[in-house]
């Protein structure tokens, strides 16, 4: 976001008691896009210029900025326990698995990490942006990412995909640049 756009949040959180229904709404949407490509940034804007008087139920990632800066920031490479996300039933914060592929938007982003909420459980998966194999700026336009860890997860390479293009083009993709004799090598599996 730009600074104009940032300051005029700011000044939307500041008189967020007088808001409409309609208004928050757009002020949370707003919120959310922020967090998006600056997670702290956001936090901390809703922490200085939220009017106490407001009741507003902040969104879910800026509420857990804290704890993810805390938890997981620094200690990216080491396994960390999933920290439980306080008013959401059943959810956590936590770290990837081994052997998982996670679907689901980016919710955030910070120096070090890359936020994303798992269609499959609703968890805020905590990815570690250097050990991604695809390097790129959050626009907010972002629908889907499937981010998968074939070997180690911690500590290991997180491959990086758009979510829209099913594992049947992936798959193709690699057995058309396959070398020849490993077609018939597989041709040859098939048959026995």
């Amino acid at each position: 976001m730009k600074k104009e756009q940032i300051n005029e949040l700011a000044r939307r959180l500041e008189t967020a008691h007088g808001l409409s229904n309609s208004e928050r709404t757009a002020l949370l949407r707003d919120l959310e896009r922020y967090a998006k490509t600056d997670l702290y940034g956001a936090a901390r804007l809703t922490k200085d210029h939220l009017s106490k008087s407001a009741d507003l139920r902040l969104p879910t990632i800026v509420v857990a900025a804290d704890r993810i800066g805390k938890h997981f920031e620094e200690r990216m490479r080491q396994p960390r326990r999933p920290v439980e996300l306080y008013g959401e039933q059943d959810r956590q914060i936590r770290q990837p698995e081994d052997g998982r592929e996670y679907k689901g938007p980016v919710v955030g982003t910070t120096p070090n990490c890359l936020i994303q909420r798992d269609k499959e459980t609703g968890d805020l998966i905590v990815h570690a942006r250097g050990t991604l194999n695809r390097s790129f700026e959050i626009t907010g336009k972002e629908e889907s990412l499937a981010i998968s860890y074939p070997f180690k997860a911690v500590g290991g390479v997180g491959l990086v995909r758009d979510a829209d293009h099913g594992m049947a083009a992936g798959i193709g993709f690699e057995r058309q640049h396959a070398p020849k004799h490993a077609h018939e090598h597989n041709h040859g599996m098939e048959r026995s």
